[in-house]
């Protein structure tokens, strides 16, 4: 979708600005808890471009061998996101231990809160448009970001807590520590996003209360149809549906094929489902 690429470029300049401030300034101030965190968001940077690659590859068209879409391409992209960021996380904790801090100049502060305000426009963007989409890829953008929101919050108040270093030296370890925190939490958003992204790659029912709903409403205008049983199979930004009907033992096969037919293209075309495939088997007893 244009919207959705439209929202990743921006992100990804966005993020690209962001992460040449923070990885200079954490360099030219040897604050290694500032490089860390520009280093997270410049990794952001490298995400938003694997996302792109996966919006594109993941709207092509099905195929003989691929006949339910390439929907979950978009779960194998955030896999390498979330490995990416991983070996980010670990990277991070490692370098804490042989970074050492000067106490950095308190006009930081204004950069810092630069970098929050564009970093959280880009979250709240990419959130609206992500759950209006239903795009697994730009939500799983917006946790990733989330982490990198939180880590120059943290870097904020490092340099507040650093001011005072001169009169209590032993403050100086506290970007040694908010250092080893910021790689600590990007490893435990790798997993989570490793984790949740494997089962869905796997296969994964939903409960979409919303579409289930919708759905309910729809079918109830086929006097036929006496019970139904429905499941929500995630494939990206779109469902596949396995829909079972319990109808009239009366009806003939004929009857019933033309009402498979009719149901399966009107959902399809339901503008306000995001179901692009449907699969129904007809009973006369329903198995609950």
């Amino acid at each position: 979708m244009k919207l959705e690429t439209g929202i990743i470029i921006y992100s990804m300049i966005n993020n690209l600005i962001i992460s040449v401030l923070k990885i200079v300034g954490g360099i030219a101030l040897g604050l290694s808890s500032l490089m860390a965190d520009g280093l997270h968001t410049f990794v952001d940077f490298v995400t938003d471009i694997i996302s792109m690659l996966g919006i594109k590859f993941s709207k092509k068209k099905p195929t003989k061998h691929h006949p339910f879409g390439y929907g979950k391409v978009e779960y194998l992209t955030n896999l390498y996101i979330g490995i990416i960021l991983l070996l980010l996380g670990i990277f991070i904790v490692v370098h804490s231990f042989t970074s050492h801090t000067i106490i950095p100049p308190i006009n930081l502060l204004g950069l810092l809160l630069v970098a929050l305000g564009l970093k959280l426009a880009a979250i709240l963007t990419m959130h609206i448009v992500g759950e209006k989409l239903h795009s697994q890829l730009l939500i799983t953008s917006v946790e990733e970001s989330k982490t990198d929101l939180y880590s120059s919050i943290g870097v904020f108040f490092i340099t507040i807590i650093l001011q005072f270093a001169d009169k209590l030296p032993i403050l100086k370890y506290v970007n040694n520590i908010g250092t080893i925190l910021i790689g600590l939490y990007v490893i435990k958003t790798a997993l989570e996003i490793v984790a949740h992204n494997s089962m869905s790659l796997i296969g994964e029912t939903v409960e979409d209360e919303e579409t289930i709903t919708k759905l309910t409403k729809y079918l109830k205008q086929y006097k036929e149809i006496e019970d139904t049983n429905i499941r929500l199979i995630k494939y990206g930004s779109y469902y596949k549906l396995e829909l079972g009907l319990d109808v009239n033992d009366k009806m003939s096969l004929r009857r019933i094929s033309n009402l498979e037919n009719k149901i399966r293209h009107g959902i399809i075309r339901h503008r306000s489902l995001k179901i692009k495939y449907v699969s129904i088997y007809v009973t006369n007893k329903l198995e609950k």
